[in-house]
């Protein structure tokens, strides 16, 4: 089966961008088509520093970013603050999103992502790698399993973003 080529635009020059955009330009069906930052400098300073594609194009804006007819999809590394602007921004011009985790500041904020999703027929995924990685599949076959591992009782979870948040699931 042939896969469409999706064509990434990255918003910012975050940190944490650097790991997914060599995993864009790794992908056999994606590319890094585009990079906005605050400034054209440090677009292309970022693009340098992190051996972006040369046929990526650098902007000296998020708002170019959004506006080039050829981006299919977004991520955005942002601060969660700026998650809501730009994310209804890029839904609103069809441009579907990858948005780095916590994908916003409270449930109000996400439910207006989510509208501005479903209104203009874009995708919507949050940057959580590990529930998204097969490895997650096996583990929960494995632990699903009461004759490998036996029988499960509960599950305590931390994680951390910016303060740590535990979890428990009690089956």
């Amino acid at each position: 089966m042939s896969y469409p080529e999706i064509r990434f635009g990255i918003l910012g020059c975050a940190e944490i961008a650097r790991k997914l955009s060599r995993a864009i330009t790794l992908s056999p069906h994606a590319s890094l088509h585009a990079l906005g930052s605050r400034s054209l400098e440090k677009a292309q300073q970022y693009a340098k520093d992190n051996n972006f594609p040369s046929s990526t194009i650098l902007y000296g804006s998020y708002d170019e970013v959004l506006d080039d007819p050829n981006i299919d999809a977004v991520y955005v590394p942002l601060p969660t603050s700026l998650h809501i602007k730009w994310a209804v921004l890029a839904a609103n011009k069809k441009k579907h999103l990858l948005l780095e985790k916590p994908v916003a500041l409270s449930v109000e904020e996400f439910d207006v992502i989510v509208k501005a999703v479903e209104a203009n027929g874009v995708q919507f995924m949050d940057s959580t790698m590990w529930m998204h990685h097969p490895r997650t599949n096996k583990m929960e076959e494995f632990l699903g399993n009461n004759r490998l591992f036996g029988d499960l009782k509960s599950v305590s979870y931390s994680t951390s973003i910016w303060l740590l948040t535990s979890y428990s699931l009690s089956l």
